[in-house]
């Protein structure tokens, strides 16, 4: 996760189905939420307070700045900046344009946007704007590329891209049918490796694209994926097969992705793609082959939702219903509950300037870990 990149993206929007205003009240909300979290800092950590008091359930980690704040969000609830001091609130009361957040980025020249159900809202530092996108498109994920175009993922409108002056569509409409028989792709992550090639990947059952600049390459399963119902759909997708050429293909298992639905793509240090899958474990693309990371290997957890790599080089998932898993490439070790982790299921991870890991969660969430213990910033009767 580079922050070249600007990446985040979030899982927020498969969970719930879901403009040019201004705001000079920056010092009324950062005095409201300072005195909200007032507390005994010898006692308790300050913790996120919910503003419209939802009762949505995800706590989602979605960006360090450049200033080196950290940005969450909250379904229904806007944005929350930390500076380490204290938690800021960004609702539609504030300029927002949508209480419903999907992905924060930062572009390159340090303005704050917002992916929505409603579009896009820029955010300046002192007041908020419209993006210049339809405010139908509901934007599940962000990324600047190194080129400075913004690549925007859909919720069932597949990719857009905008280059600022012109938007356009990839992977929706009356392009073949990808997968199951959709058109039209349903895209969670977002993704730029070393080499410059784009990665998105599908929740709609579309496993992963890779776009070269020129031409988009779609990874799904073998066909003994689906003709064994590992899907779970309760069909064999014989059709699904047919459109993809693989009844007769001989190639090995090693050559397909173990999982077509994909929550999240993160790349190591050695240019490896690795892909976070929702009931496969987590799997590894060498840019030659797949190598699947599961029960065998002891990840003992079903599926995973996020991975990020520490300093060592070691890989930190975090899973649906198994808490976060540790890995430095041979063994792994779980943190749970048990450890201090607020909530088993963990939906997403960020680390911050000083090498804390932060954890979203289930049941409003928030922990941070800073390689001894965790500590809770939140609470779900607040």
């Amino acid at each position: 996760m580079k922050t070249l990149e600007f990446k985040h993206c979030l899982f927020i929007a498969l969970l719930v189905p879901i403009f040019l205003i201004s705001c000079n009240g920056q010092t009324l909300i950062n005095k409201n939420i300072t005195e909200e979290n007032s507390v005994n800092k010898s006692e308790q950590p300050l913790q996120i307070v919910l503003k419209n008091k939802t009762s949505s359930e995800v706590v989602v980690c979605q960006l360090l700045d450049k200033e080196g704040n950290l940005w969450f969000s909250i379904n229904g609830e806007g944005a929350y900046r930390y500076d380490r001091k204290t938690f800021t609130n960004f609702n539609e009361k504030n300029g927002l344009c949508s209480n419903h957040i999907s992905s924060i980025v930062q572009d390159r020249s340090g303005n704050i946007l917002f992916g929505t159900n409603k579009g896009i809202c820029i955010y300046h530092g002192n007041k908020f704007s419209k993006y210049l996108i339809p405010d139908t498109l509901f934007i599940t994920c962000m990324l600047e590329d190194k080129d400075g175009n913004l690549w925007l993922g859909t919720r069932n409108h597949g990719i857009y891209r905008y280059n600022g002056k012109s938007l356009d569509n990839f992977l929706n409409g009356n392009e073949p049918k990808f997968n199951l028989g959709n058109y039209h792709q349903f895209i969670l992550d977002i993704l730029q490796d070393r080499n410059g090639n784009l990665w998105f990947s599908s929740w709609n059952r579309g496993g992963v694209w890779k776009y070269d600049g020129k031409e988009f390459k779609n990874y799904i399963p073998s066909a003994n994926y689906y003709i064994t119902n590992q899907d779970k759909t309760g069909i064999s997708n014989i059709q699904n097969i047919l459109n993809n050429s693989l009844t007769n293909d001989l190639r090995s298992a090693q050559d397909y992705i173990n999982d077509d639905m994909i929550f999240s793509m993160t790349e190591d240090h050695l240019g490896n793609i690795w892909f976070a899958t929702r009931d496969h474990g987590i799997c590894r693309y060498d840019g030659k082959t797949f190598k699947s990371i599961s029960k065998n290997e002891g990840f003992n957890a079903r599926g995973a939702t996020a991975m990020i790599q520490d300093e060592k080089n070691h890989f930190w998932i975090t899973t649906f219903d198994s808490g976060v898993w540790y890995y430095d490439g041979k063994n792994f070790k779980n943190f749970n509950t048990k450890d201090g982790l607020v909530n088993n299921a963990v939906m997403n991870v960020l680390k911050d300037k000083d090498g804390n890991l932060w954890f979203g969660t289930k049941y409003l969430g928030l922990s941070r870990y800073n390689g001894k213990n965790f500590t809770t910033f939140s609470n779900k009767n607040n």
